[in-house]
């Protein structure tokens, strides 16, 4: 899911017959789009949009042959999906960096080693064809994370197989990619989170042994050892990945979103001037963890909040202003369409 404007969304997912749709709301919704175009995919699509100046959509699957499809909307779909990796275990993290001239991509190897690949400012993958850049490592998740504070930053979060969660970093002026370590055990894949562009912050989301929400928070690009580790003890939830969104300008609010034992959504609020807040549950029944995607102009002014119900339906809220959801009273509309996973997005 995601935003490539004021007034626009698109979600992706995985159907029950394995293929990729797209839904899009532009000031209304649109009908449901089969993507397939030949190839399915094993799990949730994941998708990331450019500059709205640009109206530049890419689209990102795993198919059964384990194999890396890629598929760009800009006016309009490419013909057909791209074959650009192999070995897959699990969907790519992604991200963009240098005003979304580059994207960057890591995912999980079928040998749980970790391969990267590059799209170019000149619209070509480096390395060339299914070629990738082998990382190594073992790690244990099939999925990671990714984030950018800016122009000159890039960030992937994978699980270890001692539970631990490992950062891969390229920021301007290093000698490529640097690895940190980070505090905690981690149970589920991570949720990153860019914050504070002046100050280089991030903000890292998961589950720990006892299903409790943890955060892991850090500042600075020769930082090495100033990750903060906090473990919220007002809630346990389902091991699904958490959410985690910026509201307004990203230095004023963050919310974290989860799904609990009792299959609902709750959310966890930090503001500038009250700091965490305490749990809020805004219901649902679901199955997968949500999506949340806010928007605006210049600075974000809304939520729209996805979330697979056990009827493996789509179910949408959003909020103007992230505290009072609608369409109303928390009360859920349908959006339809049968998912064998959660929304597709940028991981």
């Amino acid at each position: 899911m995601t935003s490539m404007g004021k007034d626009h969304l698109d979600i992706y997912v995985q159907g029950l017959d394995c293929n990729v749709y797209h839904r899009a709301y532009d000031n209304k919704w649109y009908n449901w789009e089969d993507l397939a175009g030949g190839v399915k995919t094993r799990y949730d699509p994941v998708v990331i949009s450019r500059s709205a100046k640009a109206r530049t959509l890419d689209v990102l699957i795993v198919g059964f042959d384990h194999c890396l499809y890629h598929r760009k909307w800009q006016n309009g779909w490419a013909k057909s999906w791209t074959k650009i990796g192999t070995e897959c275990l699990g969907p790519p993290a992604v991200v963009s960096r240098d005003n979304d001239k580059f994207i960057e991509l890591a995912y999980v190897a079928t040998d749980h080693s970790l391969k990267h690949k590059r799209l170019e400012e000149n619209q070509v993958w480096y390395p060339a064809g299914t070629e990738t850049l082998e990382w190594g490592g073992k790690y244990i998740y099939n999925r990671g994370s990714a984030c950018s504070w800016s122009v000159d930053h890039a960030s992937f979060f994978f699980i270890g197989l001692d539970s631990k969660c490992y950062e891969k970093r390229w920021s301007r002026g290093t000698e490529g990619w640097c690895d940190f370590e980070m505090p905690g055990i981690w149970t589920i894949a991570p949720r990153a989170l860019a914050q504070f562009q002046n100050e280089q912050k991030m903000m890292l989301f998961g589950l720990n042994e006892e299903s409790k929400l943890l955060c892991c928070e850090r500042s600075g690009p020769a930082d090495t050892s100033g990750w903060s580790h906090t473990i919220f003890k007002d809630g346990t939830f389902s091991k699904e990945i958490p959410e985690a969104v910026t509201f307004g300008n990203s230095n004023e609010r963050i919310d974290v979103f989860a799904i609990g034992l009792d299959s609902s959504v709750y959310q966890k609020t930090w503001t500038k001037t009250t700091g965490w807040q305490n749990l809020k549950r805004i219901g649902g029944n679901t199955v997968y963890a949500p999506r949340v995607v806010s928007w605006g102009n210049d600075s974000v002014t809304r939520y729209d909040l996805m979330s697979v119900g056990r009827d493996f339906s789509m179910w949408h809220l959003f909020s103007n202003d992230g505290e009072k959801w609608l369409p109303g009273n928390a009360t859920w509309e349908s959006l339809g369409g049968k998912m064998a996973t959660m929304a597709g997005g940028r991981v």
